[in-house]
């Protein structure tokens, strides 16, 4: 497994190669789709290997260009949190911006306890879990071998105690994490460094 950041503006988009799937988690902004190939073209990949998108969650930088990925025959895994946020982008639109409605079909609807099987389907041995501290459409991707890609948590210690994000890095910590990789900013942390990183 293999995996590259092809983010571009002020996101990270990290896409995980397996031999059965091109897995890209968040996408990036609307209007961004030749910022997205150009990315990966540098890195010697194609927008038209992404076999499956997944947003961790759906903010307009996040999740701008998720259905043009569809279009191009990517599946988008959309979690049982966010069904009702696939839209929410538009809230946010201005222009010169084009945002696509993210439409319901061809989605692959998932819980959060068929995440692991799913997952191993694709060649990737983990979870998905839910990590409300930054919305209740917010998830993230936790790697049996120690790394967990986070979005937009904030981090472990910008948080108060009892709150959403307070239990998201506890349960992290608590499914033997070392690495993070974050939304925006420095990737692939040390989970103990990306306790200082501050997300926007």
């Amino acid at each position: 497994m293999d995996i590259l950041n092809v983010g571009y503006r002020s996101i990270n988009c990290f896409l995980i190669l397996t031999d059965k799937a091109k897995l890209l988690i968040d996408v990036g902004w609307p209007s961004g789709m030749s910022e997205l190939k150009r990315s990966m073209a540098l890195k010697g990949r194609s927008v038209k290997e992404v076999s499956h998108v997944l947003m961790t969650h759906y903010h307009i930088d996040h999740a701008g260009i998720a259905q043009e990925l569809k279009d191009k025959g990517a599946k988008l895994i959309v979690m049982e949190n966010q069904k009702d946020h696939l839209n929410d982008p538009k809230r946010y639109l201005r222009p010169p911006m084009v945002f696509y409605e993210i439409r319901n079909d061809a989605n692959v609807n998932l819980r959060f306890d068929d995440s692991r099987a799913y997952l191993e389907g694709l060649g990737i041995l983990g979870e998905i879990i839910p990590t409300p501290g930054h919305g209740p459409d917010h998830i993230a991707l936790v790697l049996d071998e120690g790394m967990a890609f986070t979005g937009d948590l904030p981090p472990e210690n910008a948080t108060e105690e009892g709150t959403d994000a307070y239990w998201d890095w506890r349960r992290l910590r608590s499914m033997n994490v070392k690495r993070v990789f974050p939304a925006h900013g420095k990737f692939d942390l040390a989970l103990d460094d990306a306790i200082s990183i501050l997300i926007i």
